[in-house]
Parts: structure tokens; sequence; C-alpha cells
């Protein structure tokens, strides 16, 4: 932001960004990620305030976390500084955070030795203070340690509130003086001052996205999604500065790289894509912080199945409401000869399953523009772009605005005898077997669904024109059956690990084949003739159990 923004005349931005953190903080693996990252970026305006208290939930930390942290964080590259006690008074830790501010080549960490439930008479320096409530007699002998009233309960004595009031006009006038300052600046650079408000309000240049590559199927030729999330991604970054991020070291693989722009790095600030190595957890942290920090729409990829490395930040972001854009490829078994390490089965229910997020898996050109525009348009909600490696044949039948309900007729049928659904590589199989099934007498509707969640957005008439739940309905997915009982009666899906060889012969051996499906349609069809009635898929009651208003 600075290296945009900021003038000769005018620092806009020219902070520095703080973080607390405790012993248990600093034994996560995302915190290593970062911080590694942090290091080798010389971020010199972030300071971390260790609270080296050395105590966790289990206890002393002597039972699991011996190493020396300083030591690690001045391999990672950081400058390490200890203050030994603020028990009487925190002139020490002023300075060490001055000394922190004044070095501007690399991130700092203080490690500050603390007592934890300092002035609880039995409960201090314990694990039995980490979690619970002191209770009524330890809490009174807290409050008598420092001299309050231990009879008096949500009581602020007189000095502690003038010393906060005098603290808040400080800090008032600070901001005044900062706004004084900025409407100084959006007078002299009035364009600047206007982005950085369409920025931070998280809007959308105008016409944006019009920009999205348009594609004419039969005329465009076929390529993978990936590589139709490259168009898109690549379209968009010239008219959106806002637009950041990169790739966990797979960026020949994802197709993420910004054509309009250079690396991030300690020596080219400017920059917008970042080089996150192989960090997936602390890549995906980094976007979440990016986000809430506002005026930035993060991006960032990975192979779909090691977003399995970074779920707790996904869910995180779905959980805060940060429209994070994840950019997954090599997204199903069809990635061929890396075989089952690498290959997706049961992430793309696994992320489905969370509130607030899309997953998007397009099944051509037109279904990945879609996908951008859905995930650009959803700022509270992020979005997951799954992507092939393989080749995906252009739909006939479709086109942004039919993919932007989620789920839509790439092959109509008015009155089907059989419906196949499905999403991403799997729906081009199921265009062939419906010709041969049409051939054989057998009506078949195709229908891609490339969004669940937006489908179950659409009105209730829409979703029974595309799938009526009363006709055979038979999935396609190659992924975990889960999830799919929503939808169809039965599912051809993967209901174990992949297997190595090229992508046509995984694909073949797990049936998701023209030919497969063919068949499974013609069994799913004798079956309901057998029976006698379909069962109405759709015909359920579907109970709205929160009691609370939204919120956490």
């Amino acid at each position: 932001m600075s290296a945009s923004y900021n003038t000769d005349d005018y620092s806009v931005f020219d902070h520095h960004t703080y973080c607390i953190c405790g012993d248990g903080c600093l034994q996560e693996g995302v915190s290593g990620e970062a911080s590694s990252l942090a290091g080798h970026l010389g971020l010199g305006k972030l300071i971390v305030l260790y609270d080296d208290n050395k105590i966790t939930i289990d206890g002393s930390t002597d039972l699991s976390f011996t190493e020396d942290v300083g030591k690690r964080y001045e391999a990672y590259g950081w400058q390490v500084l200890t203050v030994g006690d603020v028990a009487d008074g925190i002139k020490d830790l002023r300075t060490a955070i001055e000394q922190g501010k004044a070095e501007t080549g690399k991130p700092t960490i203080i490690k500050i030795r603390t007592a934890i439930g300092y002035g609880s008479p039995t409960k201090e320096g314990k694990a039995s203070s980490h979690g619970a409530p002191l209770g009524p007699e330890d809490l009174a002998g807290a409050k008598k340690f420092f001299e309050f009233d231990p009879t008096k309960s949500f009581h602020v004595d007189d000095d502690v509130k003038e010393f906060f009031t005098k603290r808040t006009a400080e800090t008032e006038a600070k901001k005044e003086e900062w706004e004084a300052m900025y409407a100084k600046y959006a007078e002299a650079n009035a364009d600047k001052a206007a982005e950085l408000k369409r920025r931070f309000n998280n809007e959308l240049p105008a016409d944006a996205l019009s920009q999205l590559p348009t594609f004419e199927i039969g005329k465009d030729k076929d390529l993978a999604s990936r590589q139709f999330s490259m168009q898109c991604l690549n379209a968009m970054a010239p008219i959106m500065p806002e637009l950041i991020g990169g790739s966990a070291d797979l960026t020949p693989s994802n197709l993420t790289a910004l054509k309009c722009s250079g690396d991030f790095q300690k020596d080219t600030p400017a920059g917008r894509y970042l080089r996150f190595g192989v960090r997936e957890h602390g890549m995906a942290a980094i976007c979440n912080g990016l986000f809430a920090y506002g005026g930035f729409r993060p991006f960032c990829a990975t192979f779909l199945n090691f977003a399995g490395y970074a779920l707790g930040s996904i869910r995180l972001s779905a959980l805060s409401r940060f429209g994070v854009i994840y950019i997954m490829t090599h997204d199903s078994i069809g990635l061929g000869e890396d075989g089952p390490t690498h290959q997706p089965v049961e992430m793309l229910e696994s992320i489905r399953s969370m509130p607030n997020i899309n997953l998007c898996r397009p099944a051509d050109s037109n279904e990945t523009a879609a996908s951008y525009k859905l995930a650009l348009e959803k700022t509270t909600t992020p979005t997951v772009i799954c992507c092939s490696r393989s080749t995906l044949p252009g739909l006939e039948g479709s086109s942004v605005e039919k993919a932007m309900k989620g789920a839509y007729n790439a092959i109509e049928s008015e009155e089907p005898d059989l419906i196949l659904i499905g999403s991403g590589s799997e729906v081009g199989p199921c265009i062939d077997a419906a010709k041969t099934l049409s051939n054989a007498g057998i009506k078949t509707r195709v229908v891609s669904m490339p969004c669940q969640d937006i489908f179950l957005e659409q009105t209730e008439e829409y979703q029974k024109s595309v799938l009526p739940g009363n006709v055979p309905t038979l999935s396609v997915e190659a992924s975990a059956v889960y999830g799919w009982h929503r939808f169809s009666h039965a599912q051809i899906g993967m209901t174990r690990f992949g297997l190595s060889g090229s992508g046509k012969d995984v694909f073949a051996a797990f049936g998701f084949t023209a030919d497969n499906v063919v068949s499974k349609g013609k069994e799913l069809v004798e079956f309901y003739k057998k029976v006698g009635s379909v069962p109405d898929l759709s015909c359920r009651p579907i109970f709205d159990n929160v009691m609370v208003k939204d919120g956490h």
C-alpha cells in the first residue's frame, strides 16, 4: 500500500503491525510457516509480542516445548529481543518496542517473561489459571493484591477511569490529526483517494466484470479449466490493483502468475505476486490477514488435495466472512501419475460441508468465467475454484449466465426418462452418454452443476425445472459420493483412494467413462420401472433450526 499510494508529501500508510502470541501459538505449524516467510520478506514493520509464561493447558512447557524460540527466530531472519520482567512496570517493554520499530530491515519478536494468573494467591504460574475462572476466593485475593476493593464486582476505580479517559483523548487527537492529513492528501491526489475508498469499501471497478474473457464454444480452443482460470485471473488483475496473491510453490501448475505485476519481495514492495513457498496453511492465513486489513482481494493456489493442509485457515475465511479466492487445480483422480497421495477424494465434500463457502467446479470455459464472476461479487463469502489438469470440451449449452445459477440444463429433454448430473471433467462423459442413451430410446437430460450452494439459493421453481426430483437421477463426479444424495437417486463416485496411472486410465478404472454412465443409467431406469415409482427427492421438509440472530 505504501509503495502504491504514499507520496513525497503524504505518508498515508506508515504504521506498524503488532501481534500478541503465547507458547501455544508458537507450537502451531502455521506460525512457523508465516514467520519463516516474514523473515524472508524482511517485514520490518511487524512486531510480535511473545507472552513467554511457560504454561500450556497441560501444564509446564517442559512437558512438550523446550526449544530455544529465540534461536529459531534468529534463524528465520528476525530481530529477537527479551524483556525479563513486566510485573513492576513496562518501561523495558516500551524500550524494546521502540528498538523493534527502529529495525526496518527485519521483523522483531520480543520475548516477554510473564507469570500467568499474576496476583492470584493459589493459581499464579499454574496451568489451572489458563482456561478456567479464578473462582471467588482467588478473585478476591487478586483484587487485594492489586489494591482493589474485593467486595466490588464490575467496578472501575476513578484513577483507572481517569487514565483511560486521558488515553482515549490522546488517541482521538492522533486520529483527527491523521484525518486532517488525509483530507489534504485526497485533495491533492483525488484519483488515488477515490481508488482507496473503492478498495476499502470492497467495491469493484466500474464495468470490471465485463472484462472477464468470453468464449465461443466450437470456435475457441478447448483447454484445461486451469488454463481458462489463468485467462480470467489475468483479465482482472490489470484493472483490479487490489487483486494480490500467489501459489504454494506450484505456480507453473496452478497457472496463477500475474502478467501485469512482478513478485512482492523485500526489494520490490510494489509487486503483487506472492511466492508463498510450500506453506499452504500459512498461505491461507496470510490471505485472511490481507482481507481483514482491507483494500485487498487476496487469492492463493495449490493442488486441491493439499487444501487439507490449509483447511483450518479456509474454515476461518468462511467463519470470518472474508472473500478470499482459493484456486485449487488438479481437482480429481484425473491428475493421473502422481497417484493417490495427490488425488483428492473427500476434499470437495469436506469444503462443501462448511457453512458460508462456495465451491465451484467448472466444466468448461464459460463456467470458469462464471466462477470468477461469482467469487469477485461475493465479498463476504470465500470461493474455492476447482480446476482440472486435463482438457475439457466446451459445452454447447453453457453460458456464464446459466452457470451463475449454480446448475443448469446442459442438454435439455422436455420429459426425460433419466437425468445425468455432474460437475467439472465428468460433465463431458455425461453428455456423450446422453447421446447414446437417447439413441437407445431413453430420453436423457444432462445437468451441469458447478456450484451446489448457489443452486440451492435459487427459487424452488427454477430448481425443479432443472431437477424435478421424481425422475431417475444419476450423479457422476470423480469424488466422494456424500452430498450428492440430495440431488440424485444413485451415484457414480469414489469410494476408495485413487491409483497411479495416466488420467484416462485412472478414470476408466473407476468407471468415469461414457460407457459406464450408459450402463448405470440404464440400470437405474430399469430399477425404478420394477419398483413402480420414483422417490421424489424434492418432496421433503427443510427445517430452519437456527434460533438466534446471525452472528458469532
